[in-house]
């Protein structure tokens, strides 16, 4: 099988969007839709169309295989800076109406307090998904070994990650790719996997 990683697009909005929200759907469909599916999608699709936010395909990479998008990842590191945060807030803004709008940051800041940024010698994964029909075709692992090649390059010691503790087949499949638990904060586990050049 041949699968490619790249920078994902606007276009791959269809086959990427759904692998996001698949990423965390729980947790991301309780602060962008207040328990609505539908609605949460429509959000992630707008936001990955508006390109430079959180959610924006400009901070993604997506797996290709035979032209399809069948994996996506996102990765960040220390401060992403005022336009990473405008970008950000202008999806939600743009989205919502001021009192949902309102609502959304909330509900999004409550989440945030359990997860810790990545230090300044660390590379932060997240939003990792591959879709089901692909799942042991070895995406994953691709995914993640492009994403430790950028961490190389950009100098990084180590890859981080945080998994929400009930999500056990990921917790596993990061187990399988060497990354070692370091710590658990509320309902997330942090990974850590130790990068040599």
């Amino acid at each position: 099988m041949d699968i490619k990683i790249r920078q994902g697009l606007v276009s791959d909005a269809g086959q990427a969007v759904p692998l996001l929200l698949s990423a965390a759907e729980d947790l991301l469909v309780s602060v962008f839709g207040n328990g609505d599916t539908k609605h949460t999608l429509d959000f992630l699709t707008h936001a990955w169309k508006g390109k430079y936010g959180q959610y924006g395909c400009n901070n993604h990479w997506v797996a290709v295989v035979d032209d399809a998008v069948v994996g996506v990842i996102t990765a960040w590191h220390t401060k992403l800076g005022p336009v990473f945060d405008r970008a950000s807030l202008d999806s939600i803004t743009t989205f919502y109406n001021l009192d949902d709008a309102m609502a959304v940051l909330m509900r999004n800041q409550a989440v945030a307090v359990g997860l810790t940024p990545p230090s300044a010698t660390e590379l932060m994964l997240g939003h990792v998904a591959v879709d089901s029909i692909a799942r042991r075709g070895g995406i994953g692992r691709a995914m993640i070994a492009h994403m430790r090649d950028y961490a190389i390059e950009l100098k990084k010691r180590a890859l981080v990650l945080d998994v929400q503790i009930s999500n056990i087949a990921a917790i596993r499949f990061y187990q399988n790719v060497n990354f070692k638990e370091q710590s658990v904060n509320g309902t997330f586990v942090r990974f850590v996997h130790a990068l040599s050049a």
